[in-house]
């Protein structure tokens, strides 16, 4: 996990000093307010950048997505048939054996995938 690459661009709301000070009199913005679940209608000054999460540089929202696609989709599919799995053995169903094949096989290559320590799944 250490090797994960992103691209990071100089945040332009916060002038890549990671406070907000793009409010009145360098007081931090309503929406930096709003990400910190605060008060709008109160000053702050010296809050976190809320788009860049107080980092100074941003990485896009379609890259962010890019990356947890992967991921969440693998552990859907898994929690989805271990549901089915023992819905079918509770179920007493004839396929059971044919689909239990099917998922454990498909378990598996995830699994193998995710902690294997090749770099092909980066």
């Amino acid at each position: 996990m250490s090797d994960i690459k992103s691209n990071l661009h100089p945040c332009k709301h916060c002038n890549e000093t990671g406070t907000c000070t793009s409010g009145e009199k360098e007081s931090s913005c309503i929406a930096c307010a709003k990400y910190h679940e605060l008060k709008r209608s109160q000053t702050y000054i010296g809050l976190a950048c809320g788009t860049c999460g107080g980092l100074g540089q941003s990485e896009p929202l379609t890259e962010r997505i890019n990356k947890r696609t992967k991921p969440l989709l693998a552990m859907t599919i898994v929690f989805v048939l271990l549901i089915c799995v023992t819905v079918l053995a509770f179920s007493n169903n004839p396929n059971f054996s044919a689909f239990l094949a099917f998922a454990g096989t498909l378990i598996g290559s995830i699994t193998t995938f995710y902690f294997s320590k090749g770099d092909k799944n980066t």
